[in-house]
């Protein structure tokens, strides 16, 4: 009786794994699979770890020269000031004195500021009241070489003008392409481990695919491939 149980129990393994038992070579050979899987898994997350990691370096120092050019040097230095300060408070927020000194110094920092700001918005204003101004000009002038030295005129404060536009499109360019070329690396790098991997545990007898997960790299999406066993082939 008890022989005749043990034989339907292999028949039903057989069935319902297609065969999986004989599809690895042997325990330890499955085994074996599964710890070469496990590796590569881990060895994928390391490698997605610092690719994300330098990811968000980039985004950090993209973001401080946005900010160093639209805001100019002088301001973003007096905002990481009033950062420090504004810290400052927090750990000496039960001594008054102290407290007090530091929200003197941090008005004083908000003041200048405002200041750099309005001189910064007041320079680009002015230049765009020159163009306007010399557009008016030229449209008024019937005189030819007049117009040339106009146009050269504004030409020069339109450079000037846009030089933060080019500036910032620089660094944008810069900063796409430096990412670009962290996200395809880590892409094909565990691509391609992912594949080997497949490969060998299909050779065992393992069925094994891409599982694939989204991971955040600074400001974007993208699918990564990590293995899972899905079965076993047939023998």
């Amino acid at each position: 009786m008890k022989k005749a149980v043990m034989v339907m129990l292999m028949v039903l393994v057989y069935f319902s794994f297609g065969n999986s038992v004989m599809a690895a070579s042997s325990q330890n050979d499955y085994e074996k699979v599964l710890e070469s899987i496990a590796k590569t898994n881990q060895d994928i997350d390391e490698k997605v770890r610092k690719a994300v990691e330098e990811a968000d370096k980039l985004n950090e120092s993209f973001l401080s020269d946005v900010r160093e050019v639209e805001e100019g040097k002088e301001v973003l230095k007096l905002q990481e000031e009033r950062e420090k300060k504004l810290k400052e408070m927090k750990q000496v927020e039960h001594d008054k004195k102290k407290l007090e000194k530091i929200q003197a110094k941090l008005e004083e920092i908000e003041n200048r500021i405002t200041e750099k700001q309005a001189e910064i918005d007041k320079e680009i204003t002015l230049i765009q009241e020159e163009i306007a101004a010399i557009a008016f000009e030229k449209m008024s002038s019937s005189n030819a070489k007049e117009k040339e030295k106009l146009n050269k005129k504004m030409a020069k404060l339109k450079e000037k003008l846009s030089k933060r536009s080019d500036k910032m499109e620089g660094i944008t360019d810069k900063y796409q392409k430096d990412l670009d070329g962290v996200i395809t690396k880590v892409y094909d790098d565990t691509f391609k481990m992912s594949q080997e991997t497949i490969k060998k545990a299909a050779e065992k007898g393992v069925m094994a695919e891409c599982s694939w997960k989204y991971v955040r790299f600074a400001d974007r999406w993208v699918w990564i491939d990590p293995i899972r066993v899905v079965g076993f082939y047939k023998g």
